[in-house]
């Protein structure tokens, strides 16, 4: 649909613009934006594009910050750009947010100096961090509990990594969000993401079938039905091995986790206090976790 109508509007249709105000601006219902310069639309055009699409005034009310971002991350990088460390921080949001500016607001107050946020939807966007030489901690664990309470929307946030070159923002920006949205329906709940959060996902979610039958394999298939000792063996490796830790998020005397450790051992073979054999192991419980939320 798009192509076509860049195709019909040819130069009049656009992805970003130094002049918003000159274009109508619409959302694709994949998150897309783009806009058709005013001259070109007739009123019964405008009219039929707006039952197709979502109209959006937002980007028209951009200050020169979001705008110059937006060109950034379109790929229209030039020299008046200054080069200084920056990196994106994805926020997706369970339910749409209604008032951005009451948002903007919010998350201006948590950093010690300007942000720039720009919404791909009314549901997800992303936050553009700049490096900071200050001491000053930033209280990024508060960043969720403020939108939550104050949006009365839960939200998942992705941090992604520290970069300098803004010719590739705007695929560093495409990768990043493409890969937390890909593993986004297996994370377990936490305040934010990293990168390295998402690695064991990423990886086990494109294994082939030979890779994920081994994988599946790894462990004795009675333990696959016991999910409270599965359960326990991974709070036992996400506790850095410390039973005395582990013990106390489940709950449980640390001897009762002890049991459950040496009954695991028991029944695989595998030692998994030993760091090579929690690693594959922790692969494994995960794996087995994607594949029960998968299934249909």
């Amino acid at each position: 649909m798009l192509e076509k109508l860049k195709k019909h509007y040819g130069s009049s249709f656009v992805f970003s613009s130094n002049e918003p105000e000159n274009y109508q601006w619409f959302i694709h219902n994949d998150g897309k934006r783009f806009g058709i310069h005013k001259s070109k639309l007739s009123r019964q055009e405008k009219a039929l594009l707006e039952t197709l699409f979502i109209a959006d005034a937002s980007i028209s009310t951009l200050t020169p910050e979001q705008l110059q971002w937006k060109e950034i991350l379109s790929g229209c990088v030039s020299i008046r750009h200054k080069v200084e460390p920056f990196r994106f921080l994805h926020f997706f949001c369970k339910t749409p947010l209604n008032d951005r500016d009451a948002f903007l607001e919010a998350i201006s107050g948590l950093f010690p100096s300007n942000v720039v946020v720009l919404f791909e939807t009314n549901k997800n966007g992303v936050i553009i961090e700049s490096f900071y030489t200050s001491k000053e901690e930033i209280p990024y664990e508060q960043i969720k509990d403020v939108i939550t309470s104050d949006f009365y929307t839960d939200l998942d946030l992705f941090f992604g990594k520290w970069q300098d070159n803004y010719s590739l923002a705007g695929e560093t920006y495409k990768v990043e969000r493409n890969m937390f949205l890909t593993v986004q329906p297996f994370l377990p709940p936490q305040m934010f993401y990293r990168e390295a959060d998402l690695l064991p996902y990423l990886l086990l979610s494109t294994a082939t079938k030979e890779i994920k039958r081994f994988i599946r394999d790894l462990l004795d298939p009675t333990l696959k039905e016991d999910s409270e000792l599965l359960h326990s063996i991974k709070v036992f490796l996400e506790c850095n091995m410390n039973s005395s830790l582990a013990a106390k998020k489940l709950y449980i005397h640390r001897n009762s986790l002890q049991y459950r450790v040496d009954k695991f051992i028991e029944k695989t073979g595998i030692d998994v206090k030993q760091f090579v054999n929690a690693l594959a192991v922790y692969h494994a419980i995960l794996f087995l976790e994607i594949e029960n939320t998968t299934k249909p």
